[in-house]
């Protein structure tokens, strides 16, 4: 996982989640990894969410890149190896490839239109303007319904930690939302086949 860089949204005083985030690390052996400060409003707190993921993808787009890789500290991978099976399963065409939802009607072809869950997903350029767009009255994930093509991981890889809530002030038990999700528990992650030998060609 050396070149796989993961953005990862902290507030510095949630050391509880600090910690946490470490450990799953850890686990899925990714070493690229990069810390940006989240941002407090107390008027509402989405705007601050908002803000804390548009700083990445303002980045992102400032130096031109294909895409971005962004997780919430409150992330929690459902197996080891589940951050390399996300990776692996990506899909060819997406604006957003989410690891994990609590909330939306996943279709046949993995596609959602109107989801809850931004703990861990993979956003391409073309999508950089439009999310850069969103104001933050509203919770971003909500916000963004049927603004673009949202391809979610199934089964899923990642969900969120239980614990104390800064966007909702209070404890909160995700079990409930992901419990009855297909989730990830460690199957391999596929491998991408050699491509055929012409008859003749030598080893």
């Amino acid at each position: 996982m050396k070149n796989t860089q993961i953005h990862i949204i902290h507030l510095p005083h949630r050391r509880d989640r600090l910690s946490q985030v470490l450990k799953e690390l850890d686990i899925q052996r990714v070493e690229n990894y990069v810390f940006w400060e989240g941002f407090i409003d107390l008027e509402k707190p989405s705007r601050g969410i908002a803000k804390a993921h548009q700083q990445i993808i303002t980045w992102a787009a400032d130096l031109g890149l294909p895409d971005v890789l962004i997780a919430e500290d409150d992330i929690q991978f459902t197996a080891q190896g589940a951050l390399e099976y996300f990776l692996a399963n990506e899909p060819p065409d997406y604006d957003l490839y989410l690891g994990g939802i609590s909330y939306g009607r996943i279709k046949d072809d993995n596609s959602v239109e109107d989801f809850a869950g931004t703990h861990l997903y993979k956003i391409k350029q073309r999508f950089f303007e439009t999310f850069l767009t969103l104001s933050g009255e509203k919770d971003i994930d909500r916000d963004l319904a049927r603004k673009g093509i949202f391809i979610v991981c199934n089964p899923m890889v990642a969900v969120q930690r239980n614990g104390y809530s800064d966007n909702k002030h209070e404890y909160r038990d995700n079990n409930l939302y992901f419990s009855k999700r297909n989730l990830w528990r460690g199957e391999r992650a596929p491998t991408v086949p050699s491509p055929a030998k012409r008859k003749g060609q030598s080893s």
